[in-house]
């Protein structure tokens, strides 16, 4: 989980390592990724000592944004700030230079560090994050890539980003919509280049699926501080988007459990409430407010992310092709070392399965209670759930051949499996109880 420590406090620099960055940045002008890149090694050098001060949350931030900052194709952290950055854009009416806006926010991040001569924290990053992409980007807090990430870290004083999120209906929705199709848009991309599966059956099987995937592709979707309540909301959106095809910007004449029925004699809309209304964590019932997040979902229901795939069934097509052929290229966070492709030998040898924590419960619960709210709003979503809610409890029928393929890449043990009963599987391996997290060293 992404937490701030208490103890936590900036990271000393030498005089040696500041005059460094100075030279490869140009004193803080040019050269970002290569501020990064020095950044990194000031923290590796601290990490290896014993010396660094940092929390975790402030390490995620450095490690996330030199892979965002370089592009790298192969990261998925990346592909989740890239599609964030442009659906939020998008939803303003609005178009970003992606890497513009990447290398203003590297050299605010830059200088502050000169000026400092310490690695911030990241109270004081967010302000150059937030704030470059609030003035530069034109964005708002809800549609910020790093909202997710950084829900309970302060960036307006003791104001926190949820809080800031949670106070306004609109940037609550807007964050639902741009947080939903960036996940969806990483798990396909996690689809696509590690063979994950996915088959169709009942809700709680589906979603149960659905969740193993994002913990692939957007581990922290589970991991994170977020409420149990709001995560639902997002990945029920996610998987309306992806799995039912829908739109991201949610359903118009459904809204927090109300749904609209037209106008009344006087011109006025009306909303009735369903079995689940004031099942939103942000509660609005008032028409006139209902009236507005409807015209803006009703605006927003085309907006995409660019061209990317935001059809599980169409990565799905695209990772069977890349299994057959053996095309696949791990992501950055499973490269070790960096860089490391497949082979053929890769495919079809003995290998490790992929082991994932037992998602948790209580948040398999509440997104099938979220999803059931959507697609049967006449039915109590809270009648429905304990029935279907027999999942939760570790990586079942997600059949993957992507930790048939990690042994030699992450230094785990094995087990015997191979690529063709992977792909012909309708049920793979079940997490072990050691619950072993592949990603533990960047999403922890």
């Amino acid at each position: 989980m992404l937490e701030s420590s208490s103890t936590s406090s900036p990271l000393i620099l030498t005089e040696e390592q500041i005059e460094k960055l100075r030279a490869d940045t140009d004193n803080g002008t040019a050269n970002p990724l290569k501020g990064y890149q020095d950044m990194i090694a000031f923290l590796d050098a601290a990490n290896t000592a014993g010396t660094d001060t940092l929390d975790d949350a402030s390490q995620f931030w450095y490690q996330q944004a030199i892979t965002v900052n370089g592009n790298d194709p192969t990261s998925f952290g990346n592909i989740f700030i890239h599609a964030a950055t442009a659906y939020g854009a998008a939803w303003d009416g609005k178009t970003v230079d992606f890497q513009s806006l990447s290398n203003k926010i590297g050299l605010a991040v830059i200088n502050g560090t000169i000026e400092s001569g310490t690695l911030q924290s990241i109270n004081s990053m967010l302000e150059d994050d937030i704030g470059t992409s609030l003035s530069y980007g034109g964005m708002t807090v809800g549609g910020w890539g790093g909202s997710f990430y950084y829900w309970d870290t302060p960036f307006e004083g003791t104001e926190t980003v949820g809080q800031a999120i949670m106070a306004d209906p609109e940037q609550y929705d807007k964050f639902i919509a741009t947080t939903a199709n960036a996940i969806v848009v990483t798990g396909n991309t996690a689809i696509e280049e590690l063979g994950l599966s996915f088959s169709s059956g009942s809700i709680s099987n589906e979603v149960n699926q659905f969740l193993n995937i994002l913990q692939v592709g957007v581990p922290t979707i589970v991991s994170s501080s977020v409420q149990t309540s709001v995560k639902a909301e997002v990945i029920a959106r996610a998987f309306e988007e992806d799995v039912l095809g829908q739109s991201a910007a949610g359903n118009p004449n459904l809204i927090n459990g109300y749904q609209y029925v037209g106008k009344n004699w006087f011109g006025n809309s009306e909303w009735i409430a369903t079995a689940n209304a004031g099942i939103s964590s942000v509660n609005v019932t008032d028409t006139k407010e209902l009236d507005a997040l409807r015209t803006t979902r009703l605006d927003e229901q085309g907006t995409k992310s660019g061209d990317a795939v935001t059809n599980i069934y169409s990565a799905l097509a695209k990772a069977t092709n890349a299994g057959i052929t053996g095309s696949l290229t791990l992501p950055s966070e499973l490269q070790l070392p960096a860089g490391s492709t497949l082979t053929a030998s890769d495919l079809t040898s003995s290998k490790v399965t992929l082991n994932l924590p037992a998602l948790p419960t209580d948040l398999v619960t509440a997104t099938i209670k979220d999803v059931l709210a959507d697609i049967a709003p006449a039915i109590s979503a809270d009648f429905l759930a304990p029935v279907v809610s027999i999942v939760g409890t570790g990586l079942t029928d997600a059949p993957n051949f992507a930790g048939n393929i990690l042994t030699d890449l992450t230094g785990s043990f094995s087990s015997t499996s191979s690529h063709a009963s992977a792909l012909s599987s309708t049920q793979n391996h079940v997490a072990s109880t050691s619950h072993q997290n592949l990603f533990a060293s960047l999403f922890s």
